[in-house]
């Protein structure tokens, strides 16, 4: 009967865990860098290698989210099912983790629960690069090696190494654990021979991609406290944003964590000595990474880095929670200590979830140009920066022309950055003969030096049409300053669904419509224009809570507007 108890509790905190990350999973936008994983993912297999060797990143997540976008297209719910899912496989090999490490349930449950509910760990599970997945295989890796499970250990180290290449630091905690307390000498021999088969494969990719990976001509940033610091603060307050306004916070959690281990230490020395090396040796070998005399170093360290260790941070925070819960005098400030967390934990991610929506950033204008456009006419952007999610946006929105082994639309060319001295000779060979095209501007404002290519346009061809969308917009040009658009009679419904004050709710609809926003039987914004138009309608801090509409002739177009609260007397 214990047994089905436990069981039941088990599943139950992970249907939590599932429940919190699959919570509005599709309902952002993508980001940058989740764009860059859809926009490798889908070039052929031999291309998306090297471009991935030219990157900083191995190339497992690449190769399985290559296979993903396949079987389940590219959509946001689906490029993040595969970080979520192997996140829910992480949360179950902590608390097998913490309970081979304490031998306690209670803090293999308090670990499986704080993992849980982390905002952290739940952010890095809903994102489409391959933290997660890192730092499954890293678990995985420190599960095997407990164990004494050499084929999985080599097996899942080599898939962490392959996934992320701080797993190669994960590996080094557990060969400096074992050589410090290690086994008899013939099981050692056995998990030496083991990691060098890791260390082995590990090095025929950086052998491979050694001479091609993408390195930061700027000096390197050492800063003994940043990596530290950056522990400290994200499995702490989750973030490692302004944390001058949370180091209370942090010192309080912190003492509390390494108080906990250093009671567990009279109980299980070998135990405890494995997560406070998880914990300490990462940021020291990361430190070290910053030196300029090291080849590949740390430039720009951000939260999500130090991902692949937070195995051995839940890992500790239950086993130092269960060994205060053990002292009769600690009991009761444990207990606080526990809701404490668990609710920081719940506010968090109340707040988080306040300010996660889907914002029309650029899939009305990439479904604009999708309207507007053929497989024949060319299309250009500026922006370099942002040449992803050019292309990302582009697969949202329907835009089925032919595409390179890059996976880019063959009709679309992005204009680099350049100098100045070269902008002339740069934009003559990139439109030399090209009559008439379309232009996107992502933040053109972003390329160096500032504006020269668009001046450049301006200067050498008429703008005959152009419609702004915040700071991007889509421009036609032509040759001829008499030449016109295409007459469509498209209509593009808003991709929004909730809307907040300061957003733009966009519809594209054709020449001479009128296009107004309802709201209570009332119209409180109307539009209309000579050409077909891509109509932006501000989303005021007045305007109350509740169902608005869209209206173009006798179609209909809901959507809802929500602040953070509810205006007082507003009834929503």
């Amino acid at each position: 009967m214990r047994h089905m108890a436990r069981g039941l509790l088990l599943v139950l905190v992970l249907l939590l865990a599932f429940y919190l990350r699959i919570d509005d999973l599709g309902n952002w936008p993508v980001r940058w860098d989740e764009a860059f994983s859809v926009w490798e993912a889908q070039m052929g297999f031999v291309e998306g290698t090297d471009f991935t060797a030219r990157d900083v990143h191995p190339p497992l997540y690449f190769w399985l989210l290559h296979i993903w976008v396949r079987l389940t297209g590219s959509s946001e719910f689906a490029i993040r099912m595969l970080s979520v899912l192997p996140s829910l496989i992480t949360i179950l090999v902590v608390y097998a983790i913490t309970l081979r490490l304490s031998r306690q349930r209670l803090a293999a449950l308090l670990a499986m629960l704080l993992i849980t509910t982390s905002p952290y760990h739940i952010h890095w599970s809903q994102d489409a690069r391959m933290y997660a997945l890192a730092t499954l295989f890293a678990s995985l890796t420190i599960y095997a090696f407990l164990r004494s499970r050499t084929r999985l250990f080599v097996i899942s180290g080599i898939l962490s190494v392959l996934s992320h290449y701080y797993g190669a630091i994960v590996l080094a905690v557990i060969v400096l654990h074992e050589a410090m307390f290690g086994r008899e000498r013939r099981a050692r021999r056995q998990w030496y021979a083991a990691t060098a088969v890791i260390s082995a494969v590990f090095m025929v990719w950086g052998a491979y991609t050694i001479g091609l990976m993408r390195k930061d001509p700027s000096l390197a940033t050492f800063d003994p406290q940043a990596a530290f610091l950056m522990m400290a603060g994200v499995f702490s307050v989750n973030s490692s944003t302004h944390l001058g306004a949370y180091n209370l916070h942090v010192m309080i959690v912190t003492t509390i964590f390494f108080a906990g281990l250093l009671l567990n230490w009279r109980i299980h020395p070998h135990a405890t000595s494995l997560i406070i090396l998880g914990c300490l040796l990462p940021p020291t070998i990361i430190t070290l990474l910053g030196l300029p005399i090291v080849p590949i170093h740390i430039n720009a360290l951000q939260e999500r880095h130090v991902s692949v260790f937070a195995p051995f941070v839940f890992s500790g925070f239950g086993i130092g929670l269960a060994a205060m819960l053990r002292r009769r005098w600690l009991r009761p400030a444990a207990v606080v200590i526990i809701l404490g967390l668990l609710a920081l934990n719940a506010t968090l991610l109340h707040k988080r979830a306040d300010n996660r929506y889907f914002k029309d950033d650029y899939r009305s204008m990439m479904m604009a140009i999708s309207a507007l456009t053929s497989a024949d006419d060319r299309v250009y952007f500026i922006s370099g920066g942002r040449r992803p999610l050019v292309y990302y946006h582009l697969d949202q929105a329907g835009y089925d022309v032919p595409k390179n082994v890059y996976a880019e639309p063959v009709n679309v060319t992005g204009i680099p950055r350049s100098s100045e001295s070269d902008v002339a000779d740069m934009m003559n060979w990139i439109f030399a003969g090209i009559d008439r095209f379309w232009l996107i501007e992502i933040e053109a404002h972003l390329d160096q030096p500032l504006d020269a290519p668009l001046d450049w346009i301006k200067d050498n061809y008429h703008r005959i049409y152009h419609i702004p969308v915040a700071w991007n917009g889509i421009s036609f040009f032509s040759n001829d300053e008499y030449d016109t658009i295409p007459e469509i009679d498209a209509i593009i419904p808003p991709v929004i669904t909730e809307a907040r004050p300061g957003d733009l709710v966009r519809i594209g609809v054709p020449a001479g419509a009128t296009v107004e926003l309802f709201h209570s039987g009332q119209t409180i914004d109307s539009h209309v224009a000579e050409t077909w138009m891509l109509h932006q309608f501000d989303i005021y801090p007045f305007y109350f809570n509740g169902n608005y509409e869209l209206r173009v002739a006798d179609q209909r177009y809901p959507f809802v507007i929500t602040h953070s609260q509810d205006f007082p007397g507003s009834g929503a």
